[in-house]
Protein backbone atom coordinates (compact mmCIF):
# COMPACT_ATOMS: atom_id res chain seq x y z
CA UNK A 1 0.00 0.00 0.00
CA UNK A 2 1.39 3.27 -0.85
CA UNK A 3 0.60 6.19 1.41
CA UNK A 4 1.68 9.49 0.57
CA UNK A 5 1.67 12.52 2.50
CA UNK A 6 1.15 15.92 1.97
CA UNK A 7 2.87 18.58 3.92
CA UNK A 8 2.27 22.19 3.93
CA UNK A 9 -0.62 22.06 1.69
CA UNK A 10 -4.32 23.86 2.85
CA UNK A 11 -6.91 24.02 0.37
CA UNK A 12 -7.88 27.62 0.83
CA UNK A 13 -11.07 28.48 -1.33
CA UNK A 14 -11.53 32.55 0.06
CA UNK A 15 -7.55 32.86 -0.65
CA UNK A 16 -6.68 36.60 -1.84
CA UNK A 17 -6.39 35.81 -5.32
CA UNK A 18 -9.77 34.51 -5.37
CA UNK A 19 -11.14 37.96 -4.15
CA UNK A 20 -8.85 39.25 -6.90
CA UNK A 21 -10.53 37.24 -9.57
CA UNK A 22 -14.00 37.70 -8.58
CA UNK A 23 -13.40 41.36 -8.11
CA UNK A 24 -11.94 41.68 -11.76
CA UNK A 25 -15.02 39.88 -13.16
CA UNK A 26 -17.63 41.67 -11.96
CA UNK A 27 -15.93 44.75 -12.64
CA UNK A 28 -15.43 43.99 -16.21
CA UNK A 29 -19.17 42.92 -16.41
CA UNK A 30 -20.19 46.23 -14.90
CA UNK A 31 -18.20 47.74 -18.32
CA UNK A 32 -19.70 45.62 -20.37
CA UNK A 33 -23.04 46.35 -19.20
CA UNK A 34 -22.50 49.73 -19.42
CA UNK A 35 -21.27 50.22 -22.75
CA UNK A 36 -23.91 47.80 -23.91
CA UNK A 37 -27.22 49.94 -22.63
CA UNK A 38 -24.91 53.16 -24.39
CA UNK A 39 -24.94 51.55 -27.74
CA UNK A 40 -28.32 50.63 -26.97
CA UNK A 41 -29.66 54.03 -26.40
CA UNK A 42 -27.45 55.64 -29.01
CA UNK A 43 -28.91 53.51 -31.87
CA UNK A 44 -32.50 53.64 -30.61
CA UNK A 45 -31.95 57.82 -30.91
CA UNK A 46 -30.23 57.42 -33.98
CA UNK A 47 -33.34 55.40 -35.84
CA UNK A 48 -35.83 57.51 -33.91
CA UNK A 49 -34.07 60.77 -35.33
CA UNK A 50 -33.54 59.69 -38.62
CA UNK A 51 -37.41 59.03 -39.16
CA UNK A 52 -38.54 62.38 -37.10
CA UNK A 53 -35.81 63.99 -39.92
CA UNK A 54 -37.67 62.02 -43.11
CA UNK A 55 -40.78 63.48 -41.79
CA UNK A 56 -40.12 66.95 -41.27
CA UNK A 57 -38.00 66.78 -44.63
CA UNK A 58 -41.29 65.57 -46.16
CA UNK A 59 -43.69 68.24 -44.85
CA UNK A 60 -40.66 71.12 -45.53
CA UNK A 61 -40.39 69.90 -49.48
CA UNK A 62 -44.28 69.87 -50.08
CA UNK A 63 -43.83 73.32 -48.30
CA UNK A 64 -41.35 74.34 -50.34
CA UNK A 65 -42.57 73.48 -53.58
CA UNK A 66 -45.67 76.01 -52.78
CA UNK A 67 -43.56 78.59 -52.74
CA UNK A 68 -41.67 80.71 -55.24
CA UNK A 69 -38.36 79.33 -54.42
CA UNK A 70 -34.99 81.12 -54.20
CA UNK A 71 -34.30 82.84 -56.29
CA UNK A 72 -38.12 83.78 -57.39
CA UNK A 73 -36.91 83.42 -60.95
CA UNK A 74 -34.88 80.16 -60.52
CA UNK A 75 -36.06 78.47 -63.52
CA UNK A 76 -34.63 80.85 -65.76
CA UNK A 77 -30.59 80.63 -63.34
CA UNK A 78 -30.75 76.82 -63.78
CA UNK A 79 -29.41 74.87 -66.91
CA UNK A 80 -31.55 71.52 -66.35
CA UNK A 81 -28.59 69.67 -67.97
CA UNK A 82 -25.81 71.39 -66.22
CA UNK A 83 -25.43 70.52 -61.94
CA UNK A 84 -23.17 73.10 -61.21
CA UNK A 85 -25.77 76.01 -62.05
CA UNK A 86 -28.40 73.89 -59.63
CA UNK A 87 -25.83 75.64 -56.56
CA UNK A 88 -27.47 77.77 -54.30
CA UNK A 89 -31.23 77.57 -55.55
CA UNK A 90 -34.15 76.70 -53.58
CA UNK A 91 -36.90 74.56 -56.40
CA UNK A 92 -40.85 76.41 -55.36
CA UNK A 93 -42.87 75.91 -58.10
CA UNK A 94 -45.62 78.90 -56.91
CA UNK A 95 -46.04 81.44 -59.48
CA UNK A 96 -45.84 84.42 -57.34
CA UNK A 97 -45.18 84.75 -53.40
CA UNK A 98 -48.43 83.37 -51.01
CA UNK A 99 -50.38 81.80 -54.54
CA UNK A 100 -51.09 78.24 -54.92
CA UNK A 101 -51.00 78.57 -58.53
CA UNK A 102 -48.23 76.53 -60.07
CA UNK A 103 -45.88 77.81 -62.64
CA UNK A 104 -45.46 75.52 -65.73
CA UNK A 105 -42.03 76.44 -66.81
CA UNK A 106 -40.92 76.14 -63.16
CA UNK A 107 -42.72 72.27 -62.82
CA UNK A 108 -40.72 71.91 -66.18
CA UNK A 109 -37.42 73.00 -65.13
CA UNK A 110 -37.63 71.08 -61.99
CA UNK A 111 -38.84 67.99 -64.04
CA UNK A 112 -35.93 68.19 -66.61
CA UNK A 113 -33.25 68.27 -63.18
CA UNK A 114 -34.87 65.40 -61.43
CA UNK A 115 -35.00 63.42 -64.93
CA UNK A 116 -31.13 64.56 -65.44
CA UNK A 117 -29.77 63.78 -62.10
CA UNK A 118 -31.94 62.55 -59.13
CA UNK A 119 -29.36 62.69 -56.72
CA UNK A 120 -28.33 66.39 -57.07
CA UNK A 121 -31.81 67.25 -57.51
CA UNK A 122 -32.80 66.63 -54.12
CA UNK A 123 -30.69 69.56 -52.10
CA UNK A 124 -32.69 71.52 -54.51
CA UNK A 125 -36.27 70.42 -53.54
CA UNK A 126 -34.67 70.22 -49.34
CA UNK A 127 -34.39 66.57 -48.42
CA UNK A 128 -31.41 64.23 -48.24
CA UNK A 129 -33.41 61.57 -48.72
CA UNK A 130 -35.13 59.22 -51.68
CA UNK A 131 -37.98 61.75 -52.73
CA UNK A 132 -40.94 61.08 -55.68
CA UNK A 133 -43.08 63.85 -55.91
CA UNK A 134 -46.66 63.23 -58.00
CA UNK A 135 -49.12 66.18 -59.61
CA UNK A 136 -52.56 64.61 -59.69
CA UNK A 137 -55.78 66.47 -61.28
CA UNK A 138 -57.63 66.88 -64.12
CA UNK A 139 -55.74 65.92 -67.23
CA UNK A 140 -52.37 66.06 -64.68
CA UNK A 141 -50.44 63.04 -64.05
CA UNK A 142 -46.84 64.66 -63.09
CA UNK A 143 -44.34 61.81 -61.33
CA UNK A 144 -40.50 62.75 -60.66
CA UNK A 145 -37.90 61.19 -58.83
CA UNK A 146 -37.60 57.36 -57.45
CA UNK A 147 -41.00 55.22 -56.81
CA UNK A 148 -40.96 53.86 -52.92
CA UNK A 149 -42.87 51.14 -54.48
CA UNK A 150 -40.50 50.21 -56.87
CA UNK A 151 -37.37 51.15 -54.43
CA UNK A 152 -37.43 48.60 -51.84
CA UNK A 153 -38.72 51.57 -49.61
CA UNK A 154 -39.25 50.13 -45.98
CA UNK A 155 -39.63 53.52 -44.18
CA UNK A 156 -41.90 56.22 -46.27
CA UNK A 157 -43.43 59.64 -45.35
CA UNK A 158 -45.60 61.34 -47.26
CA UNK A 159 -47.10 65.02 -47.36
CA UNK A 160 -50.17 66.68 -49.30
CA UNK A 161 -50.77 70.30 -50.81
CA UNK A 162 -53.30 70.92 -52.93
CA UNK A 163 -52.73 73.40 -56.05
CA UNK A 164 -53.67 75.09 -59.41
CA UNK A 165 -52.56 74.49 -62.71
CA UNK A 166 -53.71 77.19 -65.11
CA UNK A 167 -56.78 76.86 -63.00
CA UNK A 168 -57.16 72.89 -62.29
CA UNK A 169 -57.22 71.79 -58.89
CA UNK A 170 -54.36 69.56 -58.20
CA UNK A 171 -52.61 67.16 -55.75
CA UNK A 172 -49.26 67.33 -54.66
CA UNK A 173 -47.89 64.23 -52.71
CA UNK A 174 -44.32 64.66 -51.76
CA UNK A 175 -42.99 60.96 -50.55
CA UNK A 176 -39.93 60.83 -48.53
CA UNK A 177 -38.40 57.25 -47.90
CA UNK A 178 -35.12 55.02 -47.52
CA UNK A 179 -34.45 51.33 -48.08
CA UNK A 180 -33.82 51.47 -43.81
CA UNK A 181 -36.13 50.49 -41.19
CA UNK A 182 -36.86 53.82 -38.95
CA UNK A 183 -39.00 53.43 -35.88
CA UNK A 184 -41.73 56.05 -36.63
CA UNK A 185 -42.25 58.47 -33.61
Amino acid sequence: MIRMKMKGFKAQFWSLDAIFAVVIFLAAMAILTITWFNVSSQLALATSGNSYIMQLQAQQVAQNLLSTGSPANWQFVVNPASVSTWSGVGAGLASSQGSSSLSPAKLYALQSMVNYNYSDAGPALGTTFNYYITILGGPYNITMGSNPNTGNSLTTFVSKKSAFINGVGVQIQVFIWSGSISSVS
